[in-house]
């Protein structure tokens, strides 16, 4: 399960990577897409299209992960 979500798109370094960037520049939309360009990430743009594309997936092995826990925990709790 962990090597799915590690996988996934908005698992990537990259996105990763471009999320920190946009952190770092607290959220002023013009520096961090210069940054973002800059070191050769996803734009806004792209982010916000994968975010939209991927993000039920995403929810779904987060899901599945959090589920599976609970039930190793059942067995050896």
């Amino acid at each position: 399960m962990d090597a799915q979500i590690a996988s996934h798109p908005l698992g990537s370094d990259r996105v990763r990577a471009a999320h920190r960037i946009i952190e770092e520049c607290n959220r002023d939309e013009d520096s961090a897409s210069r940054e973002l360009e800059r070191m050769g990430l996803p734009s806004l743009q792209e982010l916000g299209l994968l975010q939209v594309r991927h993000t039920l997936s995403w929810w779904r092995l987060h899901r599945k992960r959090k589920i599976l826990i609970r039930r190793l925990a059942r067995l050896h709790g």
